[in-house]
């Protein structure tokens, strides 16, 4: 009986392709979205899950008063307060050591990204596999490096690197004592070179009156209470010698798992993604997928219609209710088998474009579990739970009845078909409102005014090596025609300096204000190179003579201290500062970080030789690679190390590129989620108009006009389409809500975008439905009755 059933699906489908077509091709839409979107989501929750300790790790993450989340806390803190602690198992650590660090050798110089300094037990804390070495030696003495192995063959090529030296930003050597793994994608902690320093974390506070930050990770006894723990590194705050400066952090363990998705801080040495990204998309995965089965119903119901003559004389000449079932369920699962076998093979085919947009290394093939738990177990499953209903639908109807219409009412008045069109195009309109929302907001992020113009602005990185030539570097960089504007500042998008500033030098003073500021040392032409406004100068202030003695202040600085109403004569204080600096100029605010992060209260000091980390160049657009190449060979020359520059407009963008690549997805996905229920409503007019097919050669004999005839036939969708949206316009408002609640700033969710959702579904709705309807509409009347 299977044998026969096949044969007989297998002509069908050869016989009606277009209803074959529309079925297979909605279903495996869907499916090929499911899979991506679910590989996906995946992926996102696997990062970290290799390490074999992972439930008791955490990541000691500050969060201050003023500038709230940071991913860093003081080098020594957590080794001094953890003999206090005994819930403390263990910990390590790690610090950048420059993005990018400068490695020489004999052969050549290049630059890695990502380098850092780690405790000695960082491999016995971490599960990361060692190729060449052992965890508990690679870092036995001072200055030893371990490499990964990407690393080892770009680097070294095929030589063994064991023994090797690498000269690191042309300060101390390092030798190579081990070669790792390289760490897995779903890794958040990605590496090049790992080095150990002797001293490296011991804080310098004494020496310096400043604090060094870094990574610092956990390991808590099984079962120990990590809210205790947090209590503990909160309450022994008075324990370090720089006790002064945690008085306003709080201190809060981030668990291992969580860094990757739920981490509250933004800048980072690691990459970082954001839960909501997951629960959208996996929204949107599980969403299409129903639509694709609420599709498929809706079409074999709208084809068993067509189709009761046929069914009414299987039941006569003897075929059983579960006869009728069995083969409506096998031509379901042979239909969800064919699409599920297809969107693997597209899924598989789209996954390099995939994994470059989001920076993945996901892979599929024909021979994995994934391929077998897919197709069979899926698919069949699905086949079964999309086939179910349409079986016992048309296992139901009376064999004389069957045979004495040429079609049947799909329920009493059609309320579930009507229920699933109306959910489709309610998901329709929630996605559409959502894709025109998160439209505008990335709109908005490009076109957003920054507070400095970006045009051809090109940042080029200085290091401690050379800092006697940096005022070199800026007289030779005048010279270069074309060359617009040349500052040396500590100016870096995504980077900033952080210290406190006061208003008044005595600490016990009643109304004394105090917060943490970003610091910005800069030469005179800094405005001039970045486009910086200013709001307000004093009468004697002349940029061209800035000096160590000044001080300027961003609008919120100014806003926050009172500035803003009479600030000539004002002074501001540093830490311990009891001569402060004269208060000179307030500017507009100007972002250094992505509009996820609110503009923080700023100064801009006269530069210094520990401030210097960056010159601005303004360049003449249409000259602009021959200036870089005069630029490279001036820098080259003066320091002899290898040249390196960002365009800030590219640096800017930098800040939205997994935003910008999650946003391009969801446009295709909630383009196929539209199209699915398109498909949805082609199932729906074919249905529909079959059953009024005399109806309107009726009314066209009586004299009814075809306009009237398509606004009969379209006046139903229409009014879904508009039921649809007012019940998905409250449900997208909602939804997103908190996702532009990570933007600080954002735009605001205004009427119109409704109403460009709501017709822009509504013309595609006409656009599927008035074809078939003018169709129907234009039959010859004669005809249409005499098959009745």
């Amino acid at each position: 009986m299977f044998k026969n059933n096949l044969k007989l699906i297998v002509r069908k489908l050869r016989k009606e392709k277009l209803y074959s077509f529309v079925n297979i091709a909605g279903l495996t839409v869907g499916l090929s979205a499911f899979l991506l979107i679910a590989l996906y989501v995946r992926d996102e929750l696997s990062f970290d899950n290799f390490h074999e300790n992972k439930e008791n790790i955490y990541r000691v993450i500050t969060n201050h008063k003023d500038w709230g989340y940071n991913a860093h806390v003081p080098t020594d803190y957590v080794e001094i307060v953890s003999d206090f602690i005994p819930q403390i198992e263990n910990q390590t650590r790690l610090s950048i050591v420059g993005r990018p660090t400068l490695l020489s050798r004999s052969e050549g110089d290049v630059y890695a990204e990502n380098v850092f300094y780690v405790d000695q037990n960082f491999f016995e804390f971490f599960n990361f596999p060692l190729l060449d070495g052992k965890p508990n030696s690679v870092f036995s003495t001072e200055l030893q490096a371990v490499i990964s192995q990407e690393f080892k063959e770009s680097f070294f090529g095929d030589t063994n690197p064991l023994g090797k030296e690498i000269k690191i930003d042309k300060d101390f050597v390092v030798t190579v004592s081990g070669v790792a793994e390289n760490p897995p994608k779903n890794s958040t902690i990605e590496f090049d070179l790992l080095l150990y320093k002797q001293g490296q974390f011991k804080n310098t506070f004494e020496e310096t009156h400043g604090l060094r930050n870094v990574m610092t990770y956990v390991s808590l006894f099984p079962r120990a209470d990590p809210v205790s723990v947090e209590n503990g590194l909160n309450e022994l705050k008075d324990k370090p010698i720089y006790a002064r400066f945690l008085e306003d952090s709080s201190y809060e363990l981030l668990p291992l798992l969580g860094q990757r998705l739920h981490a509250p801080y933004e800048g980072d040495a690691f990459d970082k993604n954001d839960i909501s990204f997951v629960i959208l998309f996996s929204g949107i995965g599980s969403v299409v997928l129903l639509l694709a089965i609420i599709n498929y119903i809706n079409l074999v119901t709208a084809q068993a219609s067509k189709r009761t003559k046929e069914i009414g004389l299987r039941k006569v000449i003897g075929a059983s209710k579960h006869q009728l079932i069995f083969y409506q369920l096998v031509e379901s699962t042979t239909i969800t088998l064919v699409a599920f076998i297809m969107a693997f093979a597209i899924s598989e085919r789209l996954l390099n474009t995939f994994n470059e947009v989001l920076d993945k290394d996901i892979s599929l093939n024909y021979f994995s579990s994934d391929f077998f738990l897919w197709v069979l177990v899926f698919g069949l499953l699905l086949g079964f739970l999309s086939g179910i209903y349409p079986a016992l639908f048309i296992a139901r109807f009376q064999p004389l009845a069957l045979l004495q219409k040429s079609s049947v009412s799909l329920g009493r008045k059609g309320y579930l078909r009507k229920f699933l069109v109306l959910f489709q195009f309610v998901t329709s309109g929630v996605l559409l409102v959502v894709l025109f929302i998160i439209s505008g907001q990335m709109k908005f992020m490009k076109e957003k005014d920054l507070g400095y113009n970006t045009d051809f602005l090109v940042s080029v990185p200085l290091y401690r090596d050379s800092t006697q030539l940096y005022q070199t570097l800026k007289n030779e960089l005048k010279t270069i025609s074309g060359v617009q504007s040349v500052s040396l500042n500590s100016f870096r998008v995504g980077q900033s300096s952080n210290t406190s500033i006061n208003d008044n030098p005595d600490t016990k003073a009643e109304n004394r204000q105090s917060t943490g500021v970003e610091a910005v040392f800069a030469d005179k032409d800094f405005f001039e190179a970045s486009g910086v406004n200013f709001l307000w100068k004093s009468d004697d202030f002349d940029s061209e003579d800035f000096s160590e003695d000044e001080i300027m202040t961003n609008r919120s600085l100014a806003e926050k201290f009172g500035l803003m109403t009479e600030p000539d004569g004002r002074r501001l204080y540093g830490y311990n500062d009891k001569v402060g600096k004269k208060l000179v100029a307030i500017v507009e605010d100007f972002h250094t970080y992505s509009l996820k992060e609110e503009i923080k209260p700023l100064i801009i000091q006269y530069l210094s030789d520990w401030g210097t980390r960056n010159v601005l160049l303004k360049l003449e657009g249409d000259k602009a690679k021959v200036i870089l190449e005069q630029v490279d060979e001036k820098y080259e020359a003066i320091f002899q190390r290898p040249f390196e520059y960002y365009f800030l407009d590219d640096q800017v963008k930098a800040f939205y590129k997994k935003e910008q690549g999650q946003f391009m997805l969801f446009q295709i996905f909630s383009g196929l989620a539209v199209f699915i229920s398109l498909l949805g409503l082609i199932a729906l007019t074919i249905y529909t108009l079959e059953q009024r097919r005399k109806e309107v050669s009726i009314r066209k004999v009586l004299g009814a006009s075809i306009q009237n005839l398509l606004l009969l036939l379209n006046k139903e969708y229409t009014l879904l389409v508009i039921l649809a949206f007012l019940i998905a316009s409250p449900i997208a408002y909602y939804a997103m809500q908190g996702w532009l609640a990570e933007f600080k700033y954002r735009i605001e969710i205004t009427p119109l975008i409704f109403i460009g959702a709501f017709l822009s579904f509504l013309a595609l709705s006409w656009m599927v439905t008035l074809l078939q309807s003018l169709q129907v509409s234009q039959a010859n009347p004669a005809d249409t009755l005499r098959e009745e």
